[in-house]
């Protein structure tokens, strides 16, 4: 199943959201813009409705603080061909996306505490990062195991010997433990008389056959297949073979053993299993934090008034790493208790965006880690991780898998395909090294000879050949920087362009009536010519150093990953756009290319 065309309407700094792309099933959905953007707006909507029957908002998180704007959620869901479409609004019971999902939301869990202490009649106020302690769940009370293989194939009758024992068969199993709560909802229904009567009359079938057991199940087949057709029996035998190594027919006649149990045992049964899911969590949990306990200071578990709870050690005590890690991990084993459904939506915000490399990279394992578990119990989880970071450069979000989606796409700034093919020409193979040497030469670096390699563009499809005499290609970019400067839209790898010749143009002439000037052009990559500049006593501010992180995104173009959006996303952050237009517009004078 995917889940698609995510629309939020009025919620914090969300008039109208709309996210067409698909959030893929257990993969990572990496949702990327710059602060500012409303990524948190996202996470607050869903945590809105996270638990609830509607869309539940505090006056604070109303879009404009407005009780006259109404809060709504909607997506879409896709599976196997069919698309449905689900609905949550502030109107009562109208939360269709819980009935669907579970949802559960990771962010930031620091605080600020706030004392005042009197100093000589002066009152003297310090404030401190604090972190509470963490209540994963309720620790159930312990429940004995009402399951007895023997009575169960006395039960069953002469083809006792059939029956699996059950605690080995699933009670053993993490996958089926993790998964009990939700078989528990499945199985309720079918201890009323009328689905029991079905499911009774398939063991008669069996019990009753004269041939051996293998052929006894087979003449049940057909009857185990018909039973499977309706809802309530698939999804309970599904749970079964997902979660051990029973096929079909073996998965129905343990699910003969529980429907049995259950219709005199449920309660028991429930708080069995119960008892057992929360062992496992707890067994997780204690075992996650004592791996990255390796400070002076230890996280510690610990069962307490009734509740599983995390202390971490006081902020100050602990790196702002091993911190966030050791939250992160906590918030996981909330989420594994909180998460039932056969399916469900984790949102992470603010987590990724602060975590030095190796952090980072350990926050990966343990998604990755939480991704594997839904598969191996046979279910679905669409991890969203909300964050200003672009993956695309940054080399640490290393998921085989990741599925990035840009959320600030600005449709209405791209570059045009002869740019972009342009631009790429600089690392096709098919491209000669003359035409790929006089691109870089001319187009994206400066330089002050003439030129004129029309003719050799034409061999590049696509692209504008006219841009290959002297000054076009100048005259292009300085059209394209000011739609930049007057809020019209631009085409990004222009000013990509633009920006990087005027920076080495400004280094270049104040040395260029020195000796040996020329040499500057030999010198190959920007930061490089401004130091061989700036050796020769060209003055060169450390704003031209830190606009490379747009030029060079940009000016190495790949047609298999589009840079576009996080370049729009840098050129449209206004104090990088007042340096580039600083920049740039004092040496375009009467319209003239620099």
């Amino acid at each position: 199943m995917t889940i698609n065309n995510i629309e939020i309407e009025n919620v914090r700094g969300i008039e109208l959201l709309r996210i067409p792309d698909k959030i893929l099933k257990n993969r990572p959905n990496i949702l990327v813009a710059a602060n500012g953007f409303g990524k948190t707006s996202i996470a607050v909507a869903f945590k809105s409705i996270a638990s609830q029957t509607s869309l539940k908002l505090h006056d604070e998180a109303r879009h404009l603080h407005s009780a006259t704007k109404p809060a709504k959620i909607s997506l879409d869901i896709a599976d196997k061909g069919l698309t449905k479409k689900l609905y949550v609004t502030e109107a009562a019971h109208s939360n269709e996306i819980r009935k669907n999902l579970d949802i559960h939301v990771i962010g930031d869990m620091r605080r600020i505490k706030a004392s005042a202490r009197n100093m000589g009649g002066f009152p003297r106020a310090s404030a401190k990062q604090v972190i509470d302690p963490i209540v994963i769940c309720n620790k159930p009370n312990e429940v004995a195991n009402p399951y007895k293989v023997s009575a169960t194939k006395q039960a069953f009758g002469n083809r006792g010997r059939l029956l699996q024992n059950l605690d080995n068969a699933l009670f053993a199993s993490p996958q089926f433990i993790m998964r009990s709560t939700e078989f528990m909802e499945a199985i309720t229904p079918l201890i009323k008389e009328r689905r029991w009567t079905k499911i009774e009359t398939i063991q008669a079938t069996i019990s009753a056959h004269s041939g051996d057991n293998a052929e006894a199940i087979s003449a049940a087949t057909a009857d185990i297949e018909q039973i499977l057709t309706e809802a309530d029996f698939k999804l309970a035998v599904q749970i079964i073979v997902d979660t051990s190594d029973q096929d079909k027919n073996t998965a129905f006649l343990s699910l003969w053993q529980l429907v049995f149990l259950v219709r005199e045992n449920l309660a028991q049964l429930n708080g069995y299993l119960e008892w057992l899911r929360y062992k496992e969590i707890k067994k997780s949990l204690k075992t996650h934090v004592a791996d990255l306990n390796s400070s002076w200071k230890d996280a510690n578990v610990k069962e307490t008034k009734g509740k599983l709870v995390v202390e971490l050690p006081d902020p100050s005590h602990i790196s702002n790493g091993q911190r966030d890690i050791l939250l992160l991990v906590a918030m996981f084993h909330v989420a594994k208790h909180q998460l039932t459904k056969e399916k469900a939506i984790l949102i992470i915000d603010e987590v990724f965006d602060y975590l030095d490399d190796a952090n980072l990279t350990v926050a990966q394992y343990y998604i990755t880690e939480l991704i594997e578990d839904y598969k191996r119990q046979g279910r679905a989880i669409y991890p969203i991780i909300l964050t200003h970071l672009n993956p695309a450069f940054f080399k640490n979000y290393v998921f085989s898998n990741q599925n990035v989606i840009y959320l600030d796409k600005n449709h209405s700034f791209d570059s045009c395909d002869a740019m972009k093919k342009l631009i790429s020409a600089r690392n096709d193979e098919s491209v000669g090294e003359e035409i790929k040497n006089n691109i870089s030469k001319y187009f994206v670096h400066y330089h002050t000879d003439k030129f004129d390699f029309s003719a050799d563009l034409q061999t590049i499809s696509g692209t504008r050949s006219s841009w290959g005499k002297h000054g076009k290609f100048q005259a292009f970019t300085e059209e394209e920087f000011n739609k930049y400067k007057n809020n019209q839209p631009y085409d990004p790898l222009a000013i990509c362009a633009i920006t990087r010749r005027t920076i080495e143009m400004l280094a270049y002439r104040q040395i260029e009536h020195l000796p040996g000037a020329n040499g500057f052009f030999n010198v190959k990559k920007t930061s490089q010519k401004l130091d061989w500049a700036s050796q020769r006593g060209a003055i060169v501010p450390e704003t031209h150093y830190l606009l490379r992180v747009i030029f060079d995104d940009g000016l190495h173009w790949n047609l298999g990953r589009d840079n576009t959006i996080p370049i729009v996303a840098k050129l449209g952050n206004s104090i990088i756009k007042k340096l580039i237009v600083e920049l740039v517009s004092p040496l375009l004078p009467m319209g003239n290319a620099p």
